[in-house]
């Protein structure tokens, strides 16, 4: 039995969550001072209603109001509702491309893309019906952090992960056939080199991303079994990101110069107006300014994560 004087771990773990949830609201949207304080102000307060006990009532139910918890019921049931209007106004389109798929007025790229939309709204709708569920089960907010604690034994941040991991692997073999299609026509000279290489960047994006969901699950798995800790699991997570970036800037980086040397190419002949040329300079100083920036991102996480491991 939890003493009146006593706080109940469950309650304090929840505060800590709802404590930290907070202020990463706050930092997300770059508020002033005034917002910390208020979140310092109901620490306070909490504390105070733990030392003294609450009248003997549950702290935690204080904190989690029935009316909130139903008011995220409802909001999440309808978009439960919204999402599986949405997978099935996609599988009625569906049957109709297939017809004219059969009929020879599609190719297959355009039903593959069809595919990949299909298995994305059903990812929406399994994603949200698991929100739902956490909501009913933990009567909060779904958490989504690597280190978001369990809810009833169950890993509902793994399971999101695993419905969005399903989406990514088709996307990323569409991609790769789309890119390998796209190659063979530049082979043939029936495209040119620019498409091939956004064909390429494309399939590279839609890879980093899976292996982004993986590392993701690994991280989740590492933090469960304590093998890290809460904060290295969120510094972890921020380096693959930022390792991620790097790759991906520096590949449209690499293909955005080329494509500089063809449109330059096509100015010195007049087949191209100077205005298109300059437009790809700024493209490029965009993509060079993203580069340096998830370069200098990688290299403070990976310093930090140096630091605390010198500290073990």
């Amino acid at each position: 039995m939890v003493r009146n004087h006593e706080p109940d771990p469950k309650f304090v773990d929840n505060l800590e969550w709802q404590l930290g949830n907070e202020l990463r609201r706050q930092r997300g949207h770059h508020a002033p001072s005034r917002p910390v304080f208020r979140v310092v102000k109901i620490a306070a307060l909490v504390m105070v209603s733990v030392v003294l006990g609450a009248a003997g009532m549950d702290v935690s139910q204080q904190l989690q109001e029935t009316w909130r918890r139903e008011l995220l019921e409802a909001r999440l049931a309808v978009q439960v509702e919204f999402a599986a209007q949405r997978l099935q106004m996609q599988r009625e389109t569906a049957a109709l491309m297939q017809d004219r798929y059969e009929q020879g007025l599609l190719g297959e790229r355009d039903l593959a893309q069809l595919q990949l939309q299909i298995a994305s709204a059903e990812a929406d709708v399994m994603v949200t019906r698991l929100d739902l569920e956490e909501v009913r089960s933990s009567g909060r907010e779904p958490l989504g952090e690597l280190s978001s604690p369990l809810v009833d034994e169950r890993d509902f941040v793994s399971e999101r992960v695993r419905a969005r991991m399903d989406v990514a692997r088709r996307r990323f073999q569409v991609t790769r056939l789309e890119a390998a299609r796209t190659q063979e026509q530049v082979a043939l000279g029936v495209t040119d080199e620019r498409e091939g290489r956004q064909r390429l960047l494309a399939m590279r994006e839609a890879e980093l991303q899976v292996q982004a969901l993986e590392q993701r699950l690994e991280l989740r798995r590492q933090y469960l079994a304590s093998e890290i800790t809460a904060v290295e699991a969120e510094l972890k997570l921020l380096e693959v990101e930022a390792q991620h970036r790097v790759g991906l800037r520096s590949r449209q980086l690499q293909s955005a110069r080329m494509d500089l040397g063809t449109l330059q190419d096509a100015e010195r002949a007049g087949a191209l107006e100077a205005t298109f040329v300059s437009q790809m300079r700024t493209r490029i100083a965009e993509i060079e300014g993203q580069l340096s920036l998830a370069q200098r991102e990688l290299q403070i996480v990976r310093r930090e994560l140096e630091r605390r491991a010198e500290e073990r």
